[in-house]
């Protein structure tokens, strides 16, 4: 078992069921997955930079990404539909909690001037969503590999919670929140 999902359990779970007055187990908010979007922009027509954005996204999620085809024509930005733009994964599991760990524990640090993410970036739902400039926060990966820098979307989901108890869940998780 990872060290965040052991975290979770032992700690974030009766923290939260003390706090809500939870009592049935399966009633507490949970992460249920994490979705990492990247658009590949102007280099979607670069089959060697796409495949080198392909190969980063495996290395930094430990999934093979899905390409998403774009749905109708747009002659300005010389889009046809059924072209491949962008790449999506999704974690579930061991390898959710494990990407979340390394983000929270290494690729955050790594941000030069990061204030933490903003409590705005929760919805009603208490889903949290929110862009990383660059991709080389991770450690996984060399500069040199890659010529051209391009950044995430991470969508958290999180599931039978809302606002205020996705910002406890989080921050009992460590989670870096700047609260100004």
């Amino acid at each position: 078992m990872g060290r965040l999902k052991e975290h979770y359990q032992q700690v974030a779970v009766p923290a939260l069921q003390e706090k809500f007055g939870i009592n049935n187990y399966y009633a507490v908010p949970y992460i249920r997955k994490i979705t990492v979007n990247v658009g590949t922009g102007k280099h979607f027509r670069e089959t060697d930079q796409y495949a080198k954005v392909e190969q980063a996204l495996r290395v930094i999620t430990g999934q093979k990404p899905v390409g998403r085809k774009t749905n109708k024509s747009i002659s300005q930005f010389r889009l046809r539909s059924g072209m491949t733009i962008g790449q999506m994964v999704t974690l579930r599991g061991e390898r959710m909690y494990d990407f979340l760990d390394r983000l929270i524990t290494i690729a955050f640090p790594r941000t030069r001037d990061f204030r933490g993410i903003g409590l705005q970036k929760i919805d009603e739902n208490g889903n949290l969503n929110f862009g990383i400039p660059e991709h080389n926060i991770f450690p996984e990966l060399s500069n040199e590999e890659l010529e051209m820098s391009f950044g995430m979307q991470v969508n958290i989901t999180v599931d039978n919670s809302n606002r205020e108890k996705t910002i406890f869940l989080l921050e009992q998780m460590n989670f870096p929140f700047n609260k100004e």
